[in-house]
């Protein structure tokens, strides 16, 4: 008699209970199959270990890049853009920089329909963009016989990007499989890392200013064509898009 006169109650009480755990239950945290990201991690992680057994000396100088001006006085005096250390960490530049641009992306779409064929789009663009870019600069530079100052430049340019883009990587790892972050945290590490190629461009045109000075017309139009011009250009072709 007890348990008939109290099962109405225990029947409401469960409604009850339903309806206001219902909306808990509909909250789904959409997560990215992170396999094929772990296989491009340790391809990134197996160039790092070739690049540390085939370049020893170099790979430390280059590791206390932000610390001293080491590597970039014993390697800048004869500056060789194309050789294997350079293209295994602009292999690894490339990897991150588009590991974090797709993971940035990501927080504007929950679901992406093929995320391994958008990540070979973006690190495409990307590589090409750089790659156009240098080989505009080294263009112009031997129309305007500037290719030793040039090659210089652009040695110091790329070494302190790939060392970015090396500071980049664990970023982006955290951001994989230890915390799902919100686009704000990623306007500020794109904010920190603008801050740091400003910080990086002024001090090389600090260390050339006079040979700027002497060349201020060449330098304005390689300012305004070169490291300017291309980054409006894609700029409006994202926004546009």
């Amino acid at each position: 008699m007890v348990g008939i006169y109290f099962e109405p109650a225990f029947q409401r009480i469960n409604l009850y209970l339903c309806r206001k755990l219902s909306p808990l239950e509909a909250l789904e945290r959409s997560t990215l199959n992170q396999d094929w990201i772990t296989v491009l991690l340790l391809a990134v992680f197996f160039m790092l270990v070739i690049a540390r057994k085939l370049f020893p000396q170099r790979f430390i100088d280059f590791s206390m890049l932000f610390a001293t001006n080491k590597y970039l006085l014993l390697r800048g005096k004869e500056p060789e853009i194309i050789e294997p250390f350079n293209v295994l960490l602009f292999v690894v530049n490339v990897i991150s920089v588009s590991l974090f641009i797709f993971l940035f992306y990501g927080t504007y779409t929950a679901d992406i329909a093929r995320p391994q064929i958008l990540f070979l789009q973006i690190a495409t663009a990307y590589a090409t963009f750089i790659l156009l870019k240098f080989s505009l600069e080294k263009i112009i530079a031997n129309i305007l016989s500037l290719d030793e100052k040039m090659d210089y430049y652009m040695f110091y340019k790329l070494s302190y990007r790939n060392f970015l883009a090396l500071i980049l990587l664990p970023v982006s790892i955290i951001f994989t499989y230890v915390w799902q972050p919100v686009q704000l945290a990623f306007f500020i590490c794109l904010g920190i890392l603008l801050m740091l190629n400003l910080v990086i461009t002024v001090g090389i045109f600090r260390k050339n200013q006079q040979y700027i000075f002497s060349n201020w017309f060449y330098f304005i139009l390689y300012l305004c064509a070169l490291e300017i011009g291309p980054y409006y250009i894609l700029y409006k072709l994202v926004t546009r898009t």
